[in-house]
Protein backbone atom coordinates (compact mmCIF):
# COMPACT_ATOMS: atom_id res chain seq x y z
CA UNK A 1 0.00 0.00 0.00
CA UNK A 2 1.25 3.47 -0.60
CA UNK A 3 3.87 2.26 -3.50
CA UNK A 4 3.08 4.14 -6.57
CA UNK A 5 3.99 1.20 -8.77
CA UNK A 6 1.24 -1.20 -6.50
CA UNK A 7 -2.01 -0.32 -8.82
CA UNK A 8 -0.08 -1.16 -12.22
CA UNK A 9 1.34 -4.40 -10.63
CA UNK A 10 -2.42 -5.22 -9.43
CA UNK A 11 -3.51 -4.63 -13.02
CA UNK A 12 -1.31 -6.87 -14.52
CA UNK A 13 -2.05 -9.73 -11.89
CA UNK A 14 -6.17 -9.28 -12.23
CA UNK A 15 -5.68 -9.52 -16.13
CA UNK A 16 -3.46 -12.42 -16.09
CA UNK A 17 -6.19 -14.14 -13.39
CA UNK A 18 -9.31 -13.40 -15.37
CA UNK A 19 -7.49 -14.42 -19.11
CA UNK A 20 -6.83 -17.86 -17.08
CA UNK A 21 -9.73 -18.69 -15.12
CA UNK A 22 -12.37 -17.19 -18.07
CA UNK A 23 -10.62 -20.19 -20.27
CA UNK A 24 -11.47 -22.51 -17.69
CA UNK A 25 -15.13 -22.04 -17.36
CA UNK A 26 -17.78 -24.14 -19.62
CA UNK A 27 -20.10 -21.13 -20.32
CA UNK A 28 -19.72 -17.59 -21.94
CA UNK A 29 -19.72 -14.95 -19.78
CA UNK A 30 -21.88 -12.03 -21.77
CA UNK A 31 -20.76 -9.18 -19.32
CA UNK A 32 -17.14 -8.70 -17.13
CA UNK A 33 -16.18 -5.67 -16.14
CA UNK A 34 -13.09 -5.22 -13.54
CA UNK A 35 -12.03 -2.17 -11.74
CA UNK A 36 -8.36 -3.16 -9.85
CA UNK A 37 -9.52 -6.16 -7.86
CA UNK A 38 -13.70 -5.35 -8.14
CA UNK A 39 -15.67 -7.46 -10.45
CA UNK A 40 -19.15 -7.32 -12.07
CA UNK A 41 -20.19 -10.16 -13.97
CA UNK A 42 -23.37 -11.52 -15.47
CA UNK A 43 -23.63 -15.10 -15.28
CA UNK A 44 -26.54 -17.93 -14.40
CA UNK A 45 -27.80 -18.59 -10.69
CA UNK A 46 -27.01 -21.97 -10.53
CA UNK A 47 -23.54 -21.14 -11.42
CA UNK A 48 -22.61 -18.59 -8.88
CA UNK A 49 -20.88 -20.56 -6.20
CA UNK A 50 -19.15 -22.57 -9.13
CA UNK A 51 -17.49 -19.70 -10.49
CA UNK A 52 -16.37 -18.27 -6.96
CA UNK A 53 -14.34 -21.36 -6.43
CA UNK A 54 -12.73 -21.28 -10.12
CA UNK A 55 -11.64 -17.97 -8.75
CA UNK A 56 -10.61 -18.86 -5.41
CA UNK A 57 -8.76 -21.98 -6.85
CA UNK A 58 -6.08 -19.64 -8.86
CA UNK A 59 -3.84 -18.92 -5.90
CA UNK A 60 -4.34 -19.32 -2.23
CA UNK A 61 -3.85 -15.52 -1.15
CA UNK A 62 -5.90 -14.32 -3.52
CA UNK A 63 -9.69 -15.06 -2.26
CA UNK A 64 -12.46 -13.81 -4.00
CA UNK A 65 -16.37 -13.12 -1.95
CA UNK A 66 -19.77 -13.17 -3.80
CA UNK A 67 -22.60 -10.27 -3.52
CA UNK A 68 -25.89 -11.16 -5.30
CA UNK A 69 -28.17 -8.43 -6.93
CA UNK A 70 -31.24 -8.39 -4.81
CA UNK A 71 -34.32 -6.73 -5.42
CA UNK A 72 -32.78 -6.20 -9.17
CA UNK A 73 -29.85 -4.14 -7.47
CA UNK A 74 -26.66 -4.55 -7.66
CA UNK A 75 -24.17 -1.83 -6.07
CA UNK A 76 -20.69 -1.44 -7.36
CA UNK A 77 -17.90 0.89 -7.20
CA UNK A 78 -19.85 4.63 -6.35
CA UNK A 79 -22.70 3.08 -8.50
CA UNK A 80 -25.91 1.32 -8.05
CA UNK A 81 -26.79 -1.34 -10.76
CA UNK A 82 -30.28 -1.22 -11.75
CA UNK A 83 -31.53 -3.94 -13.93
CA UNK A 84 -35.08 -3.05 -15.57
CA UNK A 85 -38.09 -5.81 -16.46
CA UNK A 86 -36.56 -4.81 -20.16
CA UNK A 87 -33.43 -6.31 -19.48
CA UNK A 88 -31.39 -2.95 -19.45
CA UNK A 89 -29.19 -2.14 -16.67
CA UNK A 90 -29.61 2.08 -15.15
CA UNK A 91 -27.43 3.62 -12.64
CA UNK A 92 -27.49 6.08 -9.22
CA UNK A 93 -25.23 7.57 -7.53
CA UNK A 94 -24.44 5.18 -4.39
CA UNK A 95 -23.00 5.66 -0.75
CA UNK A 96 -22.15 2.90 1.54
CA UNK A 97 -24.77 2.21 4.25
CA UNK A 98 -21.44 3.02 6.79
CA UNK A 99 -20.36 6.27 4.65
CA UNK A 100 -20.58 9.48 6.93
CA UNK A 101 -20.92 11.57 4.30
CA UNK A 102 -18.31 13.93 5.28
CA UNK A 103 -16.10 15.57 3.05
CA UNK A 104 -13.73 18.48 2.83
CA UNK A 105 -16.11 21.19 5.21
CA UNK A 106 -16.90 24.85 3.81
CA UNK A 107 -15.62 26.05 6.84
CA UNK A 108 -12.60 24.27 6.95
CA UNK A 109 -9.25 26.67 6.20
CA UNK A 110 -8.65 25.13 3.19
CA UNK A 111 -8.51 27.58 -0.21
CA UNK A 112 -11.85 28.55 -1.72
CA UNK A 113 -11.03 27.10 -5.25
CA UNK A 114 -9.87 23.42 -3.24
CA UNK A 115 -13.70 24.21 -1.63
CA UNK A 116 -15.72 24.60 -5.32
CA UNK A 117 -14.02 21.81 -6.76
CA UNK A 118 -14.68 19.39 -4.37
CA UNK A 119 -18.77 20.29 -4.41
CA UNK A 120 -18.25 20.74 -8.54
CA UNK A 121 -17.17 16.81 -8.65
CA UNK A 122 -20.19 15.87 -6.17
CA UNK A 123 -22.20 17.65 -8.48
CA UNK A 124 -20.36 15.78 -11.53
CA UNK A 125 -21.03 12.31 -9.65
CA UNK A 126 -24.33 12.85 -8.53
CA UNK A 127 -25.79 13.61 -12.08
CA UNK A 128 -23.03 11.50 -14.65
CA UNK A 129 -24.61 8.38 -12.52
CA UNK A 130 -28.26 9.07 -12.01
CA UNK A 131 -29.41 7.31 -14.90
CA UNK A 132 -32.18 5.64 -13.61
CA UNK A 133 -33.98 9.17 -10.95
CA UNK A 134 -34.95 12.62 -12.60
CA UNK A 135 -33.33 15.89 -11.63
CA UNK A 136 -35.24 16.81 -8.94
CA UNK A 137 -34.28 13.82 -7.31
CA UNK A 138 -30.15 14.25 -7.88
CA UNK A 139 -30.36 18.12 -6.69
CA UNK A 140 -31.77 16.92 -2.89
CA UNK A 141 -28.87 14.11 -2.93
CA UNK A 142 -27.01 17.15 -3.92
CA UNK A 143 -28.30 19.45 -1.66
CA UNK A 144 -28.22 17.15 1.15
CA UNK A 145 -24.82 16.20 0.98
CA UNK A 146 -22.95 19.59 0.35
CA UNK A 147 -25.29 20.82 3.34
CA UNK A 148 -24.27 18.77 5.63
CA UNK A 149 -20.57 20.02 5.05
CA UNK A 150 -21.62 23.53 5.56
CA UNK A 151 -22.12 24.61 2.14
CA UNK A 152 -24.28 27.42 1.31
CA UNK A 153 -27.17 27.21 -0.71
CA UNK A 154 -26.91 29.93 -2.83
CA UNK A 155 -23.23 28.44 -3.82
CA UNK A 156 -24.56 24.92 -4.36
CA UNK A 157 -27.80 26.45 -6.78
CA UNK A 158 -25.07 28.28 -9.13
CA UNK A 159 -22.64 25.14 -9.44
CA UNK A 160 -26.02 23.03 -9.97
CA UNK A 161 -27.26 25.97 -12.82
CA UNK A 162 -24.10 26.72 -14.08
CA UNK A 163 -23.13 22.73 -14.98
CA UNK A 164 -26.84 22.21 -16.43
CA UNK A 165 -25.93 25.43 -18.71
CA UNK A 166 -22.50 24.95 -19.84
CA UNK A 167 -22.16 20.83 -18.89
CA UNK A 168 -18.23 20.30 -19.47
CA UNK A 169 -16.41 19.04 -22.75
CA UNK A 170 -13.72 16.88 -22.88
CA UNK A 171 -10.67 19.33 -23.83
CA UNK A 172 -8.36 18.30 -26.18
CA UNK A 173 -4.76 18.03 -25.13
CA UNK A 174 -2.70 21.29 -26.24
CA UNK A 175 0.75 22.42 -26.77
CA UNK A 176 0.72 25.28 -24.18
CA UNK A 177 -0.21 22.50 -21.56
CA UNK A 178 3.30 20.86 -22.16
CA UNK A 179 5.08 24.13 -21.49
CA UNK A 180 3.62 25.14 -18.57
CA UNK A 181 5.25 24.40 -15.17
CA UNK A 182 3.40 23.29 -12.35
CA UNK A 183 4.13 24.43 -8.14
CA UNK A 184 2.57 24.13 -4.96
CA UNK A 185 2.35 27.19 -2.91
CA UNK A 186 1.74 27.56 0.47
CA UNK A 187 -2.13 28.32 1.54
CA UNK A 188 -2.17 31.72 3.67
CA UNK A 189 -6.09 32.20 3.60
CA UNK A 190 -6.08 35.57 1.27
CA UNK A 191 -2.38 36.24 1.05
CA UNK A 192 -2.11 33.17 -0.85
CA UNK A 193 -4.49 34.17 -3.88
CA UNK A 194 -2.75 37.39 -4.54
CA UNK A 195 0.72 36.11 -4.90
CA UNK A 196 -1.11 33.38 -7.17
CA UNK A 197 -2.99 36.70 -9.07
CA UNK A 198 0.52 38.42 -9.28
CA UNK A 199 2.52 35.13 -10.38
CA UNK A 200 -0.41 34.57 -13.28
CA UNK A 201 -0.26 37.70 -14.94
CA UNK A 202 3.57 37.91 -14.63
CA UNK A 203 4.55 34.03 -15.42
CA UNK A 204 1.69 32.91 -17.18
CA UNK A 205 3.62 29.48 -18.11
CA UNK A 206 3.61 28.89 -14.09
CA UNK A 207 0.42 27.16 -12.42
CA UNK A 208 0.50 27.30 -8.90
CA UNK A 209 -1.66 25.26 -6.51
CA UNK A 210 -2.43 26.33 -2.77
CA UNK A 211 -1.32 23.34 -0.46
CA UNK A 212 -2.56 23.07 3.24
CA UNK A 213 0.81 22.56 5.24
CA UNK A 214 -1.47 22.02 8.61
CA UNK A 215 -1.71 17.99 7.73
CA UNK A 216 -2.52 15.30 10.14
CA UNK A 217 1.28 14.40 9.51
CA UNK A 218 2.20 17.50 10.99
CA UNK A 219 0.22 17.53 13.92
CA UNK A 220 1.05 13.50 14.85
CA UNK A 221 4.76 12.92 15.69
CA UNK A 222 6.27 10.74 13.14
CA UNK A 223 6.25 6.90 14.48
CA UNK A 224 9.32 6.26 12.28
CA UNK A 225 12.59 6.26 13.54
CA UNK A 226 14.61 9.34 12.65
CA UNK A 227 16.84 9.57 10.50
CA UNK A 228 20.54 11.04 11.09
CA UNK A 229 21.35 14.57 9.76
CA UNK A 230 24.15 12.54 7.81
CA UNK A 231 21.86 10.05 6.21
CA UNK A 232 19.46 12.23 4.80
CA UNK A 233 19.76 13.12 0.69
CA UNK A 234 17.67 15.84 -1.22
CA UNK A 235 18.75 18.53 1.47
CA UNK A 236 20.79 22.14 1.29
CA UNK A 237 23.33 21.84 3.64
CA UNK A 238 25.67 24.75 4.71
CA UNK A 239 29.31 24.27 6.00
CA UNK A 240 30.93 27.10 8.04
CA UNK A 241 35.01 28.13 7.03
CA UNK A 242 37.08 27.56 9.89
CA UNK A 243 39.52 30.78 9.29
CA UNK A 244 36.64 33.59 8.30
CA UNK A 245 32.82 34.11 8.75
CA UNK A 246 32.06 32.93 5.70
CA UNK A 247 30.02 29.50 4.84
CA UNK A 248 29.28 27.33 1.91
CA UNK A 249 25.69 26.23 0.52
CA UNK A 250 25.00 23.76 -1.24
CA UNK A 251 22.63 20.88 -2.99
CA UNK A 252 22.75 17.25 -2.63
CA UNK A 253 20.38 14.40 -3.82
CA UNK A 254 22.15 11.90 -2.65
CA UNK A 255 23.03 10.93 1.11
CA UNK A 256 24.78 13.84 2.77
CA UNK A 257 27.10 11.92 4.37
CA UNK A 258 28.34 10.89 0.55
CA UNK A 259 28.37 14.74 -0.25
CA UNK A 260 30.42 15.75 2.41
CA UNK A 261 32.90 12.59 2.14
CA UNK A 262 33.09 13.98 -1.63
CA UNK A 263 34.35 17.33 -0.67
CA UNK A 264 36.44 15.88 1.59
CA UNK A 265 38.07 14.42 -1.16
CA UNK A 266 38.76 16.69 -3.40
CA UNK A 267 40.09 18.71 -0.42
CA UNK A 268 42.73 16.06 0.34
CA UNK A 269 43.26 16.12 -3.43
CA UNK A 270 44.08 19.76 -3.21
CA UNK A 271 46.41 19.24 -0.31
CA UNK A 272 48.12 16.90 -1.99
CA UNK A 273 49.08 18.90 -4.66
CA UNK A 274 50.14 22.21 -2.64
CA UNK A 275 52.56 19.53 -0.59
CA UNK A 276 53.65 18.49 -4.58
CA UNK A 277 54.70 22.09 -4.87
CA UNK A 278 51.61 22.82 -7.47
CA UNK A 279 50.62 26.39 -7.24
CA UNK A 280 47.17 27.90 -8.42
CA UNK A 281 48.51 28.20 -12.08
CA UNK A 282 48.90 24.44 -12.35
CA UNK A 283 45.75 22.78 -14.21
CA UNK A 284 44.82 20.12 -11.70
CA UNK A 285 44.30 22.94 -9.15
CA UNK A 286 42.56 25.31 -12.00
CA UNK A 287 40.18 21.95 -12.65
CA UNK A 288 39.74 21.68 -9.14
CA UNK A 289 38.90 25.54 -8.57
CA UNK A 290 35.72 25.34 -11.15
CA UNK A 291 34.34 22.14 -9.02
CA UNK A 292 32.48 24.15 -6.51
CA UNK A 293 32.68 27.67 -4.89
CA UNK A 294 34.25 25.78 -1.69
CA UNK A 295 37.27 24.43 -3.35
CA UNK A 296 37.49 27.84 -4.94
CA UNK A 297 37.59 29.68 -1.81
CA UNK A 298 39.91 27.00 -0.47
CA UNK A 299 42.09 27.78 -3.21
CA UNK A 300 42.06 31.78 -3.79
CA UNK A 301 42.30 32.28 0.62
CA UNK A 302 44.43 28.96 1.72
CA UNK A 303 41.10 28.37 4.02
CA UNK A 304 39.81 25.40 5.38
CA UNK A 305 35.99 24.32 6.23
CA UNK A 306 35.02 22.55 9.02
CA UNK A 307 33.52 19.77 7.50
CA UNK A 308 32.40 17.91 10.54
CA UNK A 309 29.84 20.68 11.65
CA UNK A 310 27.78 20.67 8.39
CA UNK A 311 24.16 22.08 9.39
CA UNK A 312 20.99 21.25 6.90
CA UNK A 313 19.01 24.35 5.85
CA UNK A 314 16.15 22.63 4.55
CA UNK A 315 14.74 19.69 2.49
CA UNK A 316 12.47 18.66 -0.07
CA UNK A 317 11.49 15.20 -1.22
CA UNK A 318 11.17 16.43 -5.23
CA UNK A 319 14.67 16.54 -6.74
CA UNK A 320 13.33 19.50 -8.91
CA UNK A 321 12.70 22.16 -5.97
CA UNK A 322 16.62 22.02 -4.77
CA UNK A 323 17.62 23.95 -7.12
CA UNK A 324 14.87 27.08 -6.60
CA UNK A 325 15.49 26.33 -2.92
CA UNK A 326 19.25 26.36 -2.78
CA UNK A 327 19.19 30.11 -3.96
CA UNK A 328 16.66 31.30 -1.94
CA UNK A 329 19.39 30.06 1.17
CA UNK A 330 22.18 31.23 -0.79
CA UNK A 331 20.70 34.61 -1.14
CA UNK A 332 19.11 35.05 2.46
CA UNK A 333 22.42 33.46 4.05
CA UNK A 334 25.31 36.66 4.93
CA UNK A 335 28.77 35.99 3.93
CA UNK A 336 28.58 33.20 1.63
CA UNK A 337 31.61 31.94 -0.58
CA UNK A 338 28.66 30.51 -3.16
CA UNK A 339 29.29 32.65 -6.71
CA UNK A 340 26.50 34.91 -8.12
CA UNK A 341 26.43 32.30 -10.85
CA UNK A 342 24.60 30.03 -8.27
CA UNK A 343 21.61 32.45 -8.09
CA UNK A 344 21.54 33.57 -11.66
CA UNK A 345 21.75 30.82 -13.93
CA UNK A 346 18.86 29.73 -13.32
CA UNK A 347 16.69 29.45 -16.13
CA UNK A 348 12.99 30.03 -17.55
CA UNK A 349 10.29 29.27 -14.57
CA UNK A 350 12.91 29.46 -12.12
CA UNK A 351 14.50 32.35 -12.21
CA UNK A 352 11.13 34.39 -12.67
CA UNK A 353 9.51 33.18 -9.74
CA UNK A 354 13.36 33.82 -7.68
CA UNK A 355 12.52 37.19 -9.12
CA UNK A 356 9.22 37.75 -7.74
CA UNK A 357 9.98 36.08 -4.01
CA UNK A 358 12.89 38.73 -3.92
CA UNK A 359 9.82 41.57 -4.64
CA UNK A 360 7.73 39.82 -1.80
CA UNK A 361 10.53 39.85 0.44
CA UNK A 362 11.57 43.76 -0.18
CA UNK A 363 7.92 44.30 -0.13
CA UNK A 364 7.89 42.77 3.45
CA UNK A 365 10.68 44.02 4.61
CA UNK A 366 9.66 47.66 3.44
CA UNK A 367 5.81 47.64 5.41
CA UNK A 368 7.83 46.40 8.25
CA UNK A 369 9.81 49.37 8.64
CA UNK A 370 7.29 51.35 8.50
Amino acid sequence: MGNPLSPIIADLVMETLLDSVTKTIKFPIPVIKKHVDDLMLAIPKDEIETVKNTFNQYHQKIQFTVEVEKDGKLPYLDLLLVRKPDQTIKTEWYAKPIASGRFLNYLSAHSMTLKINVAKNLIKRVTTFSTNVDEATAKKIIHTQLRQNDYPKPLINRLINRRRENPPAAAPPTEDDNTKTFRSIVNIGSLTHKIQRTLRSDYPEVVTCPQQRKTVRSIIPGVKDKLEENQRSNVIYKIPCADCGSSYVGMTSCRLKDRVSGHRSTINKLTELREAGKDETDQEIMRLREKTALLDHCITNNHQFLLDRVEVLDSSHKKQNLAILESCHILNTQHTVNKRTDTDNLSGTYAGVLHTVKTIQHTTHRRTVE
